[in-house]
């Protein structure tokens, strides 16, 4: 029995020893499967970087294709896709622990939004198993967002803000959102044979160009509505639009478009807005997206952002089949504000009436001296296609005068110094002579006060001795010629090159050879003279851009000096049918330059320029006679009407 019993006391060992080496093989094997197919977090890596852009070339999936992947990619996030400039940035921020061959792995999701919107970011779970290929990862669409069901897709939707408006110095809207109608031509309701006919016929109607609406419509796509005219709802009466109906493709749209509160109010000042093309896009690089307004010249460029405001964005989760879209994130729109100008309207419409009736180009600007503010800026109604009082460059003749006035007076000349005035002058060669409007009775010895009331030319340009260029350039920048132009507006200050010799120079002191202003340059000089120091002009009400720092400021007797000589133009002088007028004494200067048409007809510029109390008015005529025949009668009705 000793014997018998002692042999399950020795198998005992060996069982023991057996089960550990099964054991050992189960987990060497577990091990060795484990370290054949890795624990999934590669796996989980590569679909992080897969998802910015749909490639799906090198992850492993679940039950889909790396083609049916990039399918289901493209149906949840191409319409969102398509609206950001880059992909979004993903990054694994956890594997997730391997636990019964599965692992969620948390992903950060990062968007770079249009419309300055900033960023979107959020986090999404994935779910990776372990099969017997491996570890695979399913693509559900909560991977892409969070929430998203089975039918659903990302897209962003614009929020446009509220445009601002545009004012006058007292808070009359000049520019801002207006109802329109869009008129023009529907090419999905056209054949082909019919385009050229419909599209001459609607601008014959519109009384547009038949040539250039006609390339645009042949240019545009099949399926484009390609407009022809956008016209005020208020001026629909002035078309004839119920015959304009009866043309194929016809279609008005009505919207709402940022516009001046009257046809070419203040050309050159309120500038304009307008939808963004697809040029305007392609060439912004990426400043610049479908819908944004794109402004053009004047106050409206130069105070864009704050007129238009910014745009907001929402990222909407969509549902087709529902019909159904609810907010994933949204950043509001920013409004608009009011920008006011230093325009009165007032003025500016009385200015307009003022060259109503005028054949050639023609411009009123009206300025304050102690502010600088741009009261008016009108132009004739001739088709001019830019502004001439604020870019203009024209030879300012006689008016011209004040600036060489002031250089006299610094070199030792007084109003009573004794001048030559003779019927003509030579310089080097060249031949001078007065305006044949001046009264030959006039020639002679005269003062300097004489000499500026009637404008005599020779009896200035004989004293170019007496005055070098740089000298009189001196007295030009003294009085605002040669700055830099006001913040919004797209002006030219004015030129006197200090170079000039000879005869350049002699011309120049009599307002032409290379000398060249503006109507708003030379507004400038007179309210320098009337204020009794440089005038910086302004167009924005909050621009507080201080006036240039000169070399020779003017003083205190030298404005008394030159406002005496200027009073004289209108007591005696050339100005006389001012003397009349009401209020404070007027003082001003005419101005004749003479020019050459492309015809080799000789033609006149008609200057005046005038101030009267704390307001200067000029009145410029590019084709006219005499500044006090045809220039004057417009300076006093703008001046009589305060």
């Amino acid at each position: 029995m000793d014997h018998a019993s002692s042999r399950p006391r020795r198998r005992g060992p060996l069982l023991i020893a057996l089960a550990a080496v099964v054991i050992v093989a189960l987990v060497v094997g577990v091990l060795l499967w484990r370290d054949r197919f890795g624990d999934g977090a590669e796996e989980a890596q590569a679909l992080a970087d897969a998802l910015p852009e749909g490639d799906f070339a090198e992850v492993a999936l679940e039950d889909l294709s790396a083609s049916a992947a990039a399918t289901e990619h493209e149906r949840v996030l191409g319409p969102l896709l398509e609206a950001v400039e880059t992909p979004p940035q993903v990054e694994l921020v956890d594997a997730g622990d391997a636990e019964d061959g599965s692992r969620t792995a948390t992903l950060q999701w990062t968007w770079t939004l249009p419309q300055d919107a900033g960023t979107w970011e959020y986090t999404t779970e994935a779910v990776l198993r372990r099969g017997e290929d491996g570890w695979a990862a399913q693509l559900a669409p909560t991977v892409f967002a969070p929430d998203l069901s089975a039918r659903d897709h990302l897209d962003l939707k614009r929020l446009d803000p509220t445009m601002g408006t545009v004012t006058d110095r007292d808070g009359n809207i000049l520019y801002g959102p207006h109802d329109v109608q869009v008129i023009g031509l529907d090419k999905a309701q056209l054949e082909e044979s019919e385009l050229d006919d419909a599209a001459r016929a609607l601008a014959g109607h519109l009384g547009i160009d038949e040539d250039n609406y006609a390339s645009s419509v042949a240019g545009n796509g099949p399926e484009a509505f390609v407009p022809a005219l956008t016209i005020r709802v208020e001026d629909l009466g002035d078309y004839p639009l119920a015959t304009a109906e009866e043309v194929p493709g016809y279609r008005a749209l009505e919207k709402s478009q940022p516009l001046a509160v009257e046809r070419d109010y203040a050309p050159g000042v309120l500038g304009s807005l307008r939808e963004a093309t697809k040029e305007d896009v392609d060439g912004s690089d990426g400043e610049i997206v479908a819908g944004d307004l794109v402004a053009t010249g004047g106050v409206v460029a130069a105070e864009h952002d704050a007129l238009v405001g910014s745009a907001g964005v929402n990222v909407v989760a969509v549902d087709p089949d529902a019909d159904a879209e609810r907010s994933l994130h949204k950043v509001e729109a920013s409004d608009g504000t009011e920008v006011r100008t230093t325009l009165d309207d007032g003025l500016q419409r009385r200015a307009t009436e003022a060259i109503a009736d005028q054949d050639a180009p023609a411009a009123v600007i009206a300025l304050k001296p102690s502010t600088g503010d741009v009261l008016a800026s009108a132009l004739g109604p001739t088709g001019q296609s830019y502004p001439i009082g604020l870019v203009g460059q024209y030879a300012p003749g006689s008016t011209f005068k004040a600036v060489t006035a002031l250089s006299l007076l610094r070199e030792g000349v007084t109003p009573d110094t004794e001048l030559q005035c003779p019927e003509t002058a030579t310089v080097e060669g060249r031949s001078f002579k007065n305006a044949d409007s001046m009264n030959p009775g006039l020639f002679g010895p005269m003062p300097l006060r004489d000499v500026i009331a009637h404008s005599c030319n020779t009896a200035l340009l004989l004293q170019y001795d007496t005055v070098d260029q740089p000298a009189l350039a001196d007295a030009a920048t003294t009085l605002g010629i040669g700055q830099e132009a006001p913040k919004g507006l797209e002006a030219f200050m004015g030129s006197v090159d200090p170079e000039d010799t000879g005869t350049e120079h002699a011309a120049a002191m009599m307002g032409q050879g290379r000398v060249l202003t503006s109507p708003l340059s030379m507004a400038v000089v007179l309210a320098s003279v009337q204020q009794g120091s440089t005038v910086h002009p302004r167009i924005l009400a909050d621009d507080e851009t201080a006036a240039p720092e000169v070399p020779n400021p003017l003083t205190a007797d030298e404005t008394a000096q030159m406002q005496e000589l200027l009073r004289g133009v209108v007591t005696y002088g050339s100005l006389d049918e001012f003397a009349d007028l009401p209020g404070e004494p007027v003082i001003g200067k005419t101005g004749t330059a003479e020019w050459t048409n492309e015809d080799g007809e000789l033609k006149l510029h008609s200057w005046v320029i005038v101030a009267q109390g704390d307001l200067v008015v000029v009145a410029f005529v590019e084709d006219g006679s005499y500044g006090s025949t045809t220039a004057g009668p417009i300076a006093r009705e703008v001046l009589e009407g305060q």
